[in-house]
């Protein structure tokens, strides 16, 4: 089953709340874009406080991250980890 990359997913606003949250400083994530860089002019998480985000947002979603699906992926984006979270989603269902 293919799956198009989606620029927007259900969980894309929850992704930007924590991210903007998690970011030092924090941010408001209303400004946030869907293509934004996690390390880049707004957002600044680095690989710490991407573990921390990723367990907030599974606290926010009731989605479970499984380790497996991490493996040879890069998450630069915001869409990135709300598509990750989509999918980990569609599999629980």
């Amino acid at each position: 089953m293919q799956h198009a990359h989606p620029t927007s997913t259900r969980f894309t606003s929850v992704v930007k709340k924590v991210a903007a949250a998690a970011s030092e400083p924090p941010v408001d994530p209303d400004g946030l874009r869907d293509d934004e860089p996690l390390n880049g002019d707004r957002l600044n998480i680095n690989s710490l406080t991407l573990i921390s985000l990723l367990v907030q947002i599974e606290e926010e979603t009731g989605v479970f991250l499984s380790d497996e699906l991490f493996v040879g992926r890069s998450f630069t984006t915001v869409a990135d980890i709300a598509a990750i979270v989509e999918q980990s989603s569609e599999a629980a269902a």
